[in-house]
């Protein structure tokens, strides 16, 4: 049972996921516990997506339509979304995944259990629409929740995620979490000079000074595409080193020398850019001390059979025939 009623707000952002909606929308409406309020910001769509969102307005007085007029970009959709948002936590919902119905219960739940906390998560699950699929990352994968012990939501410290990050990388992702909107605004919301990590950025910075609660189930489920924003944008190598750089300018920042010291400590949340971030940092002579910090723990992992991906699947696949020969 919830302890106490807290305000919530989601915010969604969308820019050409008309059909998409169709998905998304009646799952944040089923929701057990309804959000005080859901904010569309529409980031100035050419398909038909503002036909399929004022029918699910006509529908629900709770949804609240803001439209940009051209098209800013995911970051400014959702800062304007935040900016908008008239309750005290927010959930950001993606225009083109699914969420189960417990999720802003469950969410609610575990930060009214914990009060301390500006920032509550659960697993993370991935859903492949094109076969109907779902991988859910939970104790038994290095993706998911593998610090968790039990079935009960529970609170990690900024300290305790610290002494954890330093074993391997604790995955933090945006589309399962409920946050504090004032700490999310304290960290700068999502920074557009970060792009594709500007939800990276955000979480992690909020949970390295305050900690986090966590709820070790299952409540949204990311579409994968090979296709997506992120996934474009990682693989373009020259507007990635220059996201990798704009990291290492915010990070120097006094603002967040809790976070930069927390990082060189536990280089291993930066696990999915961090090669592109070691050849940004080798270019900037005077980040050759960072770099050297970061490169011995990328050695270490390499020792250890984690590292690089193909390194790691041959050392796997050589550790399982070596286990067989010798039953």
């Amino acid at each position: 049972m919830i302890a106490e009623r807290i305000s919530i707000s989601m915010i969604l952002p969308n820019y050409n996921h008309a059909e998409e909606l169709k998905t998304s929308l009646p799952a944040v409406l089923a929701q057990h516990l309804p959000p005080d309020e859901i904010i569309i910001i529409d980031d100035a769509s050419v398909d038909h997506s503002m036909s399929v969102i004022r029918d699910f307005m006509t529908a629900s007085p709770a949804i609240r339509l803001v439209r940009h007029e051209q098209r800013l970009g995911v970051a400014a959709a959702v800062n304007r979304g935040l900016a908008e948002a008239r309750s005290d936590f927010v959930i950001l919902v993606s225009a083109d995944e699914k969420i189960a119905p417990e999720m802003t219960a469950e969410l609610a739940e575990a930060i009214s259990r914990f009060p301390q906390a500006e920032l509550a998560v659960s697993f993370y699950s991935e859903w492949f629409p094109e076969t109907g699929t779902i991988k859910v990352h939970d104790r038994g994968s290095r993706s998911g929740m593998w610090y968790a012990d039990g079935n009960d939501p529970f609170f990690v410290t900024a300290e305790q995620l610290q002494a954890l990050a330093r074993k391997k990388n604790v995955f933090l992702h945006v589309n399962t979490a409920i946050f504090n909107r004032q700490a999310l605004l304290d960290v700068g919301g999502f920074d557009p000079l970060l792009r594709w990590h500007s939800d990276w950025f955000a979480i992690y910075a909020i949970a390295f000074r305050s900690g986090f609660g966590a709820v070790p189930r299952s409540l949204s489920f990311f579409r994968m595409e090979e296709d997506s924003y992120s996934q474009r944008g990682i693989r373009d190598s020259a507007r990635q080193e220059e996201v990798m750089l704009n990291i290492i300018d915010k990070l120097n920042r006094p603002t967040f020398a809790y976070f930069r010291h927390a990082l060189l400590r536990a280089p291993a949340v930066m696990s999915p850019f961090l090669r592109a971030m070691l050849l940004a940092l080798m270019k900037r002579p005077l980040r050759y001390p960072e770099w050297f910090w970061v490169s011995r723990w990328w050695l270490g992992e390499v020792l250890k059979g984690r590292r690089p991906g193909a390194w790691a699947a041959c050392a796997g696949r050589l550790r399982r025939l070596f286990a067989r020969s010798s039953a």
